[in-house]
């Protein structure tokens, strides 16, 4: 089971050409299955308590913490530092599981949809999903700038520069590319299908949640 997650949660990150979508639409496929939902519901409220235990049920023998090798709960609990009261585990975790998911096959659901869903044909390291429920494309990366573009849903392209470069962007926004248009959006309202991502995948009795990574 690890090598197949492993490569479910590493396929989608080759370099490719740009997708001819356009938009991301979120997505929520969980209800689909009830037993899929009543887990992920466990684990949210476990994270709302900051409980492990829920987690330590729901892990597969061999879940998958990082790429590094940490698997299984003790893998868990040290790429995350689960017993620390600084660990982001469970804001992290929080985050990703209740953005909505999609189903990559019968046996596997990814979430958030921006993992899930993503296109396989899109660079994934040079392009950016906007997630808010209306997302601005901005002329300045400030408060009150003007506005360029409505990008709601829009991949957007990120265009790289050095931190101390003019005209980069400061923390909390984003300098991208949506078409022909550039600009600023917020951070915020962006979200990167290599940022951390849940995948879970069913057996013959159940489902597990087989692994939790960010990164390539």
């Amino acid at each position: 089971m690890i090598t197949k997650l492993l490569a479910a949660c590493a396929a989608l990150f080759l370099i490719a050409a740009p997708a001819s979508a356009k938009t991301l639409e979120p997505v929520d496929q969980s209800a689909k299955d009830p037993k899929l939902a009543e887990l992920i519901a466990t684990l949210v409220k476990a994270c709302d308590d900051k409980d492990f235990k829920p987690f330590e049920a729901a892990l597969s023998p061999d879940a998958i913490a990082s790429f590094g090798g940490d698997a299984g709960i003790q893998g868990f609990k040290d790429a995350y530092g689960i017993d620390s009261p600084d660990t982001t585990f469970y804001a992290d975790f929080k985050a990703a599981v209740t953005m909505g998911g999609a189903f990559m096959d019968d046996a596997t659901y990814g979430a958030p949809y921006v993992y899930a869903a993503w296109p396989e044909e899109l660079d994934s390291f040079s392009y950016t999903a906007a997630i808010g429920d209306k997302t601005m494309l901005y002329a300045k990366p400030e408060d009150g700038a003007k506005t360029v573009a409505d990008v709601t849903h829009q991949f957007l392209e990120v265009i790289e520069e050095a931190p101390d470069a003019k005209g980069a962007a400061p923390d909390g926004w984003i300098h991208v590319k949506a078409g022909k248009q550039t600009g600023y959006v917020k951070y915020a309202e962006t979200r990167s299908p290599l940022n951390y991502r849940a995948v879970f995948q069913k057996t013959e009795n159940r489902w597990w949640l087989g692994a939790f990574v960010s990164g390539d």
